[in-house]
Order: C-alpha cells, then sequence, then structure tokens
C-alpha cells in the first residue's frame, strides 16, 4: 500500500523539488484535470503562482479571482485553493511553493511569519504581470530550477517583505470560523484518501453533525464531502497515471478498492479510461 507523508494537522505533507530546502517547482497545464479544475486543497506552504500562457481562474476561500496571461496568485499558508478555467480552456502556469522553515528558525523570524499567516490577514494577493512581486516570483523559479539554495532563500524573503507591504484581499473576518472547521475536515480528506472514509468520520473531525458538515462542503465549496473524496482521489490517481504507474497501482494507492471500480468511476467522470488516459497524455508530452 502506498504511504502518505501526512502532517500532525492531517493535511498532506507536499513532496519538494529542490534537494535540502522545502521548496517545489513545476510548470502544469490545466487540460490534465476533469473539467479544467484542480481538487480544493490547502497546506501549511505559501504558494505563488503565475499564468505563463493563456488565462485561469483562482479560488482562495470562496473568493474568485481570474488571472490573466503573466498575471499571478499569491495564497498565505493554510487557504484552501484551487485553480480552474471558468470558460474550461487550456492554460500553462507555473508555481512555487515553499514552507515557512525555509526562511529560518530563529525567533524574530518565526514571529513575523506567525504574525503573517494568521486568519485575520490577507488570503491572497492578486499580482499583475509587471508588478515587484511578480518579478520576484520569476526570480525565485529561475535560482530553484538552477538548484541556487542562496538565490532562493533571499527571493523568497524578499517577496514576503513585498507583499507586506502590498494592498491585497482581506481575510474572511467573520466567517473564518467556518473556513476552520472545512480546513480540518478537508486535511483529514487529504491525508488519509488512500483509506475507506466515510461521511460520519469526515463530520465527526469537524465536530459537526452530517448535515451541517454537508452544508458547510456545499455552501463553500460547492460539492458533497464524498463528492469530494473521489474528485480528491482521482485527481492523485491521475498523477500517478501521468508518473507512469499502472491502473492497478493508481487505484490502489489512491483508496480504491480494485482497479475495476476505480476504471468505472474514472470513466463515468472523465469519460475516458483510465489506460487511454495515459496514453493521450504521454503522447501530447512527445508532440509538445
Amino acid at each position: 500500500m502506498h504511504q502518505l507523508q501526512v502532517n500532525p494537522d492531517g493535511s498532506e505533507h507536499l513532496e519538494y523539488t529542490m534537494t535540502g530546502l522545502p521548496v517545489r517547482i513545476s510548470t502544469n497545464r490545466l487540460r490534465i484535470f476533469q473539467d479544467y479544475a484542480a481538487a480544493c486543497h490547502w497546506h501549511d506552504d505559501f504558494e505563488i503562482l503565475s499564468a505563463s500562457d493563456g488565462e485561469m481562474d483562482y479560488f482562495v476561500n470562496s473568493k474568485k479571482i481570474h488571472l490573466k496571461k503573466g498575471d499571478g496568485i499569491f495564497v498565505n499558508a493554510r487557504r484552501l485553493h484551487y485553480g480552474y478555467s471558468e470558460k474550461k480552456q487550456d492554460c500553462e502556469y507555473r508555481f512555487v511553493v515553499f514552507h515557512p522553515s525555509m526562511l529560518g528558525g530563529y525567533a524574530l523570524v518565526q514571529e513575523a511569519i506567525s504574525r503573517f499567516t494568521r486568519d485575520d490577514q490577507p488570503d491572497y494577493w492578486h499580482l499583475d504581470a509587471s508588478s515587484e512581486g511578480m518579478l520576484t516570483f520569476h526570480s525565485m523559479y529561475a535560482a530553484a530550477e538552477a538548484g541556487d539554495a542562496l538565490k532562493v532563500l533571499s527571493h523568497g524573503a524578499d517577496l514576503l517583505n513585498v507583499l507586506r507591504d502590498t494592498k491585497a484581499n482581506p481575510s474572511l473576518g467573520e466567517s473564518s470560523e467556518e473556513w476552520m472547521l472545512l480546513r480540518r475536515m478537508t486535511g483529514h480528506i487529504q491525508g488519509h484518501y488512500d483509506e475507506t472514509i466515510t461521511l460520519a468520520e469526515i463530520a465527526a473531525v469537524g465536530a459537526v453533525c452530517r448535515s451541517r458538515c454537508c452544508a458547510l462542503f456545499r455552501e463553500y465549496l460547492g460539492t458533497t464531502p464524498m463528492e469530494y473524496v473521489t474528485r480528491y482521489r482521482l485527481d492523485k490517481a491521475c498523477s500517478l497515471l501521468r508518473e507512469g504507474k499502472n491502473v492497478t497501482e493508481a487505484a490502489l494507492a489512491c483508496g480504491f478498492h480494485g482497479s475495476s471500480y476505480f476504471a468505472e468511476v474514472f470513466k463515468r467522470t472523465w469519460h475516458i479510461t483510465p489506460r487511454d488516459y495515459q496514453k493521450s497524455f504521454h503522447q501530447q508530452t512527445l508532440q509538445e
């Protein structure tokens, strides 16, 4: 069985791409996701993203933001978010994810970061292509690609300083308690999607009844708790298929009890079989 790396609060621990630093960079396209939308998720890390080729939309704690080509968004730590396309059009995007611990364990630094990430602080910053924040992002991405740890650290600190002095979207304020409940429940799903998960279990994690649990998911995420579970599992399975795992391996690693059921759910959702999805992805990759 595939073993997950899980944080103490139940959220999934990200796989970083830099040796020795908690930093992940990647370039992706929206077309790899069902309906051109990633699964809603959260993590303890900061995330900054740029729409490098095309336009896309972004969801952060119930707010919807449209990104034009070259625009970007910085998402504060522990905020529910995902990228998507309202018009169901493809877009290439690149991102940097980095954990606050990257900036060091000094008490004053961690205190400043703690203030920056509080629930009453901005959920996100919408950055235009020519802004200082986006220029810093591109420098940070290039430094991470080159494996230059000192420059990555420097650009990460610069980025937070720039954002601290930049007007941003306000936090959710009065509804933050509900988002904390959702964060707790979705975090449990992120940390246990390879196991059997029930509605009662999800509700118990949020210390709410099942009907309240369903109402929160429907109101803020536009889905039911169990639909969220299936969607999150499918997104993770798609990632494994793109990495070359076979159908059975992807199914079992993502909580599906058997490849036949997985294939049935996958085709009902994607209108294509897992094997055909895998073939199509590798053919498109070769063409590019």
